[in-house]
């Protein structure tokens, strides 16, 4: 029976290697991290790139269209007409004709412009949902790092409660041994023991996990292992529900990125504006057309050949102004431009629909906190008195006083309000830092 103990002892020993000389890890360290290495703001910068290459005056059309066309042709007419001016032979020919196109549209109902400006709202919308991404990828890492040390501490407690399990089954066995104790309550320590070292195994891989999860958020490779420096500990803040709710609708990501979409569809009903105005176009062209024949195998009809190469040139210039004006299509311009105003309304509805919403969510998150940090101190005191009360006990058990079950059931006690006070001040971070994400203040230390 010693040795399986023994054995289940060396697999704990075993797994706690693990966490040996690791690198220490800050807080702010794991955060800069993530913003230089997660995969998803990199997958945003470069959305980001791409609505910032887009935003130039030449995708809004604002410049002329220049093209160059370049044909050359080979041609062999072959004749036989004794009547003729040519009576036999063939003539081969080679054409040549380059030529170049401009296209400048210079009067549109304002559509460059308009189009330009909502290039600008849209580099900002690509911008914001970056800062989106940057906001979620920061309450991520903390919370995931707080949750790594929320295990950590968890194993210090489980490793704990195994402490006084080993020491109870080890004290019932020297009793044991010298008959002042009886079979059953050794038994008895036996399976606490063994229990204990389950759960602090078990928690061992919980650690393990939330460590590789943080690595995944940080962009590292998932196997490597921190000592992570900051501690478990939060100050309660009396916050105000009506300043909250100010620097929310100021600073809130989510909702300055639908004030930009607002923007983006007023833009949009401007362009549909714009087809019910005429279009002016300016056009340039210019051509030259260089031929050549080889006129040496044909006959004239006074019997003379021609000359091996005759060539021609022939340029021409031209220059024009188009005035276009749909005058009908079936109300398809109409109904687009319908379409866009009822969109801005739509857009409009989402605003306000967003802020019902974000209102919510800030009431609930500050309710909870409220709750939260009425219940840590709670738990505080609760922990405070479990651990007192099985100080009292280790005592009391060793002079015979109370029974083995009964220790046991103030060492459960004691381990299950240690979960509860460490788990109470992981829940209290965790509202702490959605309120700061709701309010658009959880990037100010951390976002360059």
């Amino acid at each position: 029976m010693a040795k399986r103990i023994s054995v289940a002892l060396c697999a704990v020993l075993s797994i706690s290697v693990f966490f040996v000389s690791a690198q220490e890890l800050t807080l702010t360290d794991a955060i800069l991290q993530g913003l230089d290495n997660n995969f998803s703001i990199q997958i945003e910068e470069r959305r980001v790139d791409i609505a910032r290459n887009n935003n130039n005056a030449g995708e809004a059309g604002m410049w002329p269209t220049v093209s160059v066309n370049i044909t050359e042709s080979l041609s062999r007419t072959e004749f036989d007409n004794p009547a003729g001016f040519l009576s036999a032979g063939n003539i081969d020919g080679r054409t040549f004709n380059p030529s170049a196109t401009v296209n400048w549209t210079l009067f549109n109902g304002f559509n460059v412009r308009i189009t330009r400006e909502r290039l600008n709202y849209l580099e900002e919308q690509s911008l914001g949902n970056a800062q989106i991404v940057v906001e979620n990828s920061i309450q991520a890492i903390i919370l995931a790092y707080y949750t790594a040390l929320l295990e950590e501490q968890r194993l210090d407690v489980f490793q704990r409660t195994l402490a006084l399990s080993r020491d109870r089954y080890n004290y019932g066995r020297m009793r044991g041994e010298i008959g002042t104790a009886v079979t059953f309550d050794i038994l008895q320590d036996k399976n606490a023991y063994l229990t204990d070292s389950s759960n602090y195994i078990t928690q061992v891989l919980n650690y393990r996990n939330a460590q590789r999860n943080l690595n995944l958020l940080m962009g590292i490779d998932v196997e490597n292992y921190y000592e992570l420096t900051d501690s478990l500990a939060v100050e309660t803040k009396n916050f105000v529900l009506d300043e909250l709710y100010g620097q929310m609708t100021a600073s809130n990501s989510n909702l300055k990125n639908q004030f930009i979409t607002q923007e983006i569809l007023r833009r949009d009903v401007k362009i549909a504006k714009s087809a019910l105005y005429p279009n002016i176009a300016l056009n340039l062209n210019a051509s030259d057309n260089n031929q050549v024949q080889d006129l040496s195998s044909a006959v004239f009809a006074n019997g003379q050949t021609g000359d091996s190469g005759v060539k021609s040139s022939t340029l021409n210039y031209t220059a024009g102004l188009t005035l276009s004006y749909t005058l009908f299509n079936g109300g398809r311009i109409r109904r687009q431009f319908e379409n866009a105003r009822i969109n801005e309304q739509i857009g409009q509805l989402q605003i306000s629909e967003l802020k019902q919403s974000l209102k919510n969510d800030l009431v609930s998150a500050y309710d909870r906190y409220n709750l939260r940090g009425s219940l840590l101190a709670i738990s505080q005191e609760n922990v405070e008195t479990a651990e007192l009360n099985l100080s009292l006990a280790t005592d009391r058990y060793r002079n015979g006083t109370i029974t083995s079950f009964e220790f046991r059931d103030i060492q459960i006690t004691f381990l299950t309000t240690s979960l509860n006070y460490v788990q109470a001040i992981y829940n209290l971070i965790e509202s702490e830092t959605e309120l700061m994400r709701l309010t658009g203040g959880i990037t100010e230390s951390y976002d360059e």
